[in-house]
């Protein structure tokens, strides 16, 4: 009971969490959207030009509900390009080219937007000059995505601040022939021990792992690549940058989108197999 309690525990957090997220992004594009509308009026009203509330209001806010809904792509995005001590060399430059497809995106869809709500009015939306009109919402965008990556950051070292007290540091038991044969998990002020043959896959999930054990979860507070460098070689393979998986498990291999494979447990579960780590795909039934 004590392991299923806990599991429950963290996928609450994790979904109270993310309602969280969902929340703060929304009030904050709202709240950015409204001071907005004002200031374009008060803008307008200095120059001379007095406009209906209606049109700014549509402009500001058609921009707004186009950065909400990519919010998620961009957290989807960033969980398989996370920016981190070891890879911010590569995963800087990643997010800098990402902005483009979400400006792009996003400046659409607004004009898109405002296009109808001009034509249910009865009039008509002029978007202008489109290379230099998407130039100059470009430079507003980078900023935007920087700041939406900042708080996705935000509220992941929050979460893990919360699961730190959640699920305490769990230790390794001793190696055997090369490999640990089993692993003691502390959760809840028990102890329960783990034998890593009866392991199904391990997920990471910033600094800590998810091993999926016959049906249930266990949270183990070890960083994904320290964890591989104690298992044994001949049982588990790295298939992903987040993903380790049992090899006795494996059902199936089946190719993927863009090159890549995923992989199909005999739970029925599935785990994708980067092309990056494709050369291993030969040596995975390797004894």
């Amino acid at each position: 009971m004590g392991e299923a309690s806990n599991g429950r525990s963290l996928s609450a957090l994790r979904w109270r969490i993310r309602l969280w997220q969902i929340l703060f992004f929304a009030i904050l594009v709202l709240a950015f959207n409204a001071v907005d509308v004002f200031t374009t009026l008060a803008n307008k009203a200095n120059d001379g030009i007095y406009l209906s509330p209606w049109e700014p209001a549509i402009w500001e806010f058609s921009s707004g509900i186009l950065i909400w809904l990519l919010i998620p792509a961009i957290a989807w995005f960033n969980k398989h390009a996370l920016i981190s001590a070891r890879s911010w060399k590569w995963a800087v430059p990643v997010h800098l080219l990402a902005t483009v497809p979400f400006s792009v995106i996003h400046v659409a869809g607004m004009v898109g937007l405002r296009k109808l709500a001009y034509a249910a009015a009865g009039r008509q939306y002029e978007f202008g000059a489109p290379l230099a009109n998407w130039i100059y919402e470009y430079r507003k965008d980078i900023v935007t995505y920087w700041l939406i990556l900042f708080v996705l950051y935000a509220f992941r070292v929050y979460r893990q601040l919360l699961e730190s007290r959640l699920v305490p540091d769990s230790q390794p038991m001793p190696a055997v022939n090369g490999g640990l044969e089993r692993l003691v998990v502390k959760k809840l002020n028990r102890e329960f021990i783990i034998n890593t043959a009866d392991i199904d896959h391990i997920e990471a999930d910033g600094n800590y792992v998810a091993l999926y054990v016959q049906g249930s979860t266990y949270p183990l507070r070890e960083p994904l690549a320290a964890l591989e460098k104690k298992l044994d070689p001949r049982r588990f393979a790295r298939v992903h940058r987040g993903h380790i998986v049992n090899i006795d498990r494996i059902r199936e291999i089946q190719p993927w989108d863009s090159g890549d494979y995923r992989i199909l447990l005999k739970d029925g579960s599935f785990v994708n197999f980067s092309r990056r780590y494709r050369s291993r795909l030969p040596q995975l039934f390797q004894s």
